[in-house]
């Protein structure tokens, strides 16, 4: 049995940005009241070290947030969303004389540069779903216009694409950084098929493209890839998430060691393991030392067995 980490593991870019913002925080007000404004999707793990932290998450939507804070007392600390945090939000917390920190992801900020260095030059499609906070930050403070193509209401998007006149050698489609699923699939599939000239932004909408890179580049027939996340009822979502429902594999999903313990996986099978970024690297490195450790035992003589 030969075990492949696939790297990068652990936490997603984004989250470990904002759980080592989160640690210092902490750190250097021990005593404060912490919030983070803004919900997180896919995220106990990341949820549950904030907890520990005792930092809450105030999980309203973007829209709600300057209001929020003019009923906030202002002794408390906000740590910004991830995802976005616009101007007027961004105002009003320096007009209150809160203490802030901000933990915008990179990806996020590579989306809104990549609008903005566009100068209007090419057509851009967004896609992803309508009063996100991602979506509201980028449409807010991007300066020029774009197309926002919701996958939960495509028919108004599909209208203006089939009406406008697009330059199809030069649109660049970008999505939303926490989105997958059917509904996301059959909107790509349908924006790819209308524009084939469109370039696809993957490499900047996808916090994940590297591990996800590398496992196609390594999957091999009869592999057994183990999927390590915290979102363990949706396995639909990560065969579409790392674009491999068109491959006939075996695959599990585990959270912890526990989980991986009841896998019966025959030992002459090559195990690929990749995070969605949603559990930390120790718990990953605890899954990966398991296998390894499990392969040993496989290939080394039992000792008492001599005697």
């Amino acid at each position: 049995m030969d075990t492949t980490l696939i790297l990068p593991a652990g936490y997603s870019p984004a989250m470990e940005n904002l759980l080592n913002i989160a640690r210092k925080t902490r750190f250097d007000f021990p005593t404060e009241k912490i919030i983070l404004l803004g919900g997180l999707l896919n995220a106990s793990a990341v949820k549950k070290e904030l907890k520990q932290l005792g930092i809450n998450i105030v999980d309203i939507p973007a829209v709600g947030f300057v209001d929020f804070l003019k009923h906030l007392n202002n002794d408390t600390i906000v740590l910004t969303s991830p995802y976005g945090c616009d101007h007027d939000t961004l105002n009003t917390l320096k007009k209150e004389h809160f203490r802030f920190f901000e933990t915008l992801s990179k990806t996020v900020r590579d989306k809104l540069d990549f609008i903005n260095n566009s100068k209007g030059k090419y057509n851009i499609i967004f896609v992803g779903n309508t009063n996100t906070i991602e979506a509201n930050y980028i449409s807010k403070e991007s300066k020029y216009s774009f197309i926002f193509y919701d996958v939960n209401d495509a028919s108004k998007a599909k209208a203006v694409i089939t009406e406008r006149e697009f330059n199809k050698a030069k649109t660049h489609i970008l999505y939303q950084t926490e989105i997958a699923g059917s509904s996301f699939d059959s909107s790509l599939d349908y924006l790819k098929s209308l524009l084939p000239n469109a370039i696809v932004e993957d490499e900047m909408s996808d916090e994940n493209y590297e591990r996800k890179k590398n496992l196609s580049e390594q999957l091999k027939d009869n592999d057994v890839i183990i999927f390590i996340t915290d979102t363990t009822s949706y396995d639909k979502y990560l065969l579409e998430y790392y674009h491999l429902t068109t491959k006939n594999l075996l695959y599990a999903i585990v959270k912890d060691v526990k989980d991986a313990m009841v896998l019966k996986i025959p030992s002459d099978k090559r195990i690929l393991l990749v995070s969605d970024g949603s559990v930390p690297q120790n718990i990953v490195n605890d899954i990966y030392n398991y296998f390894t450790y499990k392969s040993l035992r496989e290939t080394v003589p039992d000792i008492d067995k001599k005697h």
